[in-house]
């Protein structure tokens, strides 16, 4: 259950970097602001899906059922807020939302994949990064460089997708499916590296 809940504030989290997103013209500020969401969850030490997906590789199968709880909970937090502030003066950014959320079921389901996939990745740098990087500014150059890099790319992140659909009422079968493919992108590209790693790891142990 405490796993849970931090999961859903780790969905509110992110919501609330995805209004400040939509919100600013500029995407690079916005871009650079919507960090902010994950900035909040490694401080108050929340959990979030496409930071969990990381340490994958390096924990037993019985892992993948706190990955199962931690999405899940991302996505109360996530759907609540998308349909909690469109009821808010908020409102006032479901078009552009709607517009957005378009462009993205208009992609390809395999163009889809792998955007997920590299957001992943990015999402990974971000998480390792900050937490193995002893020095201040580089820890958080780590958390806030790869989310723009992810954002300003183009690339998909499940979460914030979440908050996305509901925000713009976009749900249906085709969204639903959507939001799959992303999942599973963002876990492929988030176990990346760390299996690379472990696997050059338990080489060189090999060798010696």
């Amino acid at each position: 259950m405490k796993t849970f809940i931090k999961a859903i504030m780790a969905g509110i989290a992110i919501s609330m970097g995805g209004v400040i997103y939509l919100t600013l013209e500029n995407h690079i500020a916005g871009a650079f602001l919507f960090s902010i969401g994950l900035f909040t969850i490694y401080t108050f030490g929340l959990n979030l899906y496409t930071g969990k997906v990381c340490y994958i590789p390096n924990e037993k199968p019985a892992f993948l059922k706190t990955v199962a709880i931690v999405f899940l909970g991302n996505a109360v937090g996530t759907v609540g807020m998308g349909y909690l502030l469109r009821h808010t003066k908020q409102a006032k950014l479901i078009e552009h939302t709607q517009e957005m959320v378009g462009m993205k079921l208009s992609d390809t389901i395999v163009s889809t994949f792998i955007m997920a996939i590299l957001c992943g990745v990015m999402m990974c740098i971000a998480v390792i990064g900050f937490q193995t990087i002893k020095d201040s500014v580089g820890k958080h150059l780590a958390l806030i460089l790869p989310i723009m890099v992810f954002i300003l790319s183009g690339y998909e992140h499940s979460i914030a997708d979440l908050f996305y659909f509901s925000m713009a009422d976009a749900w249906g079968m085709k969204a639903l499916l959507y939001i799959i493919v992303i999942a599973i992108g963002n876990l492929a590209g988030g176990i990346l590296l760390p299996f690379g790693m472990k696997v050059m790891d338990g080489e060189n142990i090999t060798s010696h």
